[in-house]
């Protein structure tokens, strides 16, 4: 395919196979929980939390730290820091303190604090194309959601019998790192991603207002997302008894399903929808999270609940992606990259405590896993009615 350099991309999707590999965390949660008896469930959460904290001032850096340091070089350091964190899950989970695990956890943050950033910025490499790069954006979204529904489910079927068995999958990511090494170039990426006329533009060195809102107003649609996947284990195996981790893995599995349907079929929709994408699938998170509220005892409308959120999330991220270059080209995109990257870690790093203090605010219990479920669903409302103003009226 012209414009495309297939060995290039070729790295990049060995980059994204292993990039939400620690969502499977959040399908055995429940039995860290129990391993870890004797500290507070609340406590043992923030497992889940710390690499949103991590990732949120690592988001802001990376951008100012591509300046510097190639990229290739940037993409194998967030998944060496994933390896290693599987590693210490595999080897001293259970045994350790529960702080060399909260810790552990925190690596993941370079991952994730990066992730977005470095796609595009490698894609604005590899894809010379502009007219290609939206779809092939939403390609390597699936690529990494299929990376990602493949550690979920065989990471929860793992850990029925031992949960720390689950993290026997991080040897994948061992893979990809040398797949990165060889395909990906040493500094071709060091330059300042291509807009789409073509021509880089000059900085003006300040960002247009609009990039800091669309930012802010992710952080609460992705606050309200990260409802299901900080709950859904709890939901399932304890507040509903509906099963096992097996089950809790395929649910949060589904949230990767909606993502590869969404960057699959991203090229198609998005020219359908134009500017009301980002509303209609708000609009779906909206109806996804309303789910859990009405069907307490069928673990399948689960599934379909994660498989809606799932596909609102990774439908809505390409688009973003693509509109933040628009509004901020040139050498403005990377810094525009980071502040949105670390706005949405952001949300998932205040996620447990907001949401738990609003569920106590409505219900007197800050642990009422159903509360949360509409606490998610109203914030998902309040997302879904800011972005008319914010994309369909676009400048």
């Amino acid at each position: 395919m012209t414009g495309i350099n297939k060995k290039q991309m070729f790295g990049i999707l060995a980059f994204c196979v292993a990039a939400m590999s620690s969502n499977m965390t959040m399908g055995v949660i429940a039995y860290i929980m129990q391993s870890y008896s004797n500290v507070a469930p609340t406590t043992v959460s923030q497992i889940l939390t710390m690499p949103a904290l991590v990732g949120t001032a690592y988001a802001f850096c990376v951008g100012v730290l591509h300046k510097k340091i190639p990229a290739k070089y940037l993409m194998l350091f967030s998944q060496f820091c994933l390896f290693v964190y599987g590693m210490i899950f595999l080897f001293l989970g259970g045994s350790a303190p529960i702080w060399v695990l909260m810790l552990a956890s925190g690596l993941v943050g370079i991952s994730q604090g990066s992730c977005n950033t470095l796609l595009a910025i490698a894609l604005s490499e590899a894809v010379t194309d502009p007219n290609k790069r939206g779809g092939i954006l939403g390609i390597s979204m699936a690529v990494m959601n299929i990376g990602g529904v493949f550690f979920s489910t065989v990471g929860g079927m793992l850990a029925v019998n031992r949960w720390n068995d689950a993290y026997c999958l991080y040897f994948i990511v061992a893979v990809t790192l040398v797949i990165q090494m060889i395909c990906l170039p040493k500094g071709a990426m060091q330059t300042s991603p291509t807009p789409a006329g073509g021509e880089h533009k000059k900085s003006s060195g300040r960002l247009p207002l609009k990039v800091w809102i669309i930012s802010a107003h992710y952080f609460i649609f992705f606050l309200a997302l990260y409802v299901y996947g900080t709950n859904i284990s709890e939901y399932i195996i304890t507040t509903y008894k509906l099963g096992t981790s097996a089950e809790a893995g395929v649910a949060a599995s589904m949230v990767t399903v909606g993502g590869i349907a969404a960057g699959a079929l991203f090229g198609l929709y998005s020219k359908f929808l134009k500017k009301f994408t980002v509303p209609v699938l708000m609009g779906f998170c909206v109806i996804g999270l309303v789910i859990p509220i009405v069907v307490t005892t069928n673990v399948w409308a689960l599934f379909f609940c994660g498989l809606i959120l799932g596909f609102a999330m990774s439908g809505c991220n390409p688009y973003i992606m693509e509109y933040l270059r628009e509004i901020a080209p040139g050498e403005q995109y990377s810094k525009a990259m980071s502040i949105f990257s670390g706005f949405m870690n952001g949300g998932m790093c205040v996620a447990i405590t907001v949401l738990a203090f609003i569920t106590g605010l409505v219900c007197g219990d800050p642990g009422h896993v159903p509360t949360k479920f509409i606490v998610g669903a109203v914030l998902a409302c309040v997302a879904f009615v800011a972005s008319f103003p914010i994309y369909v009226t676009k400048e």
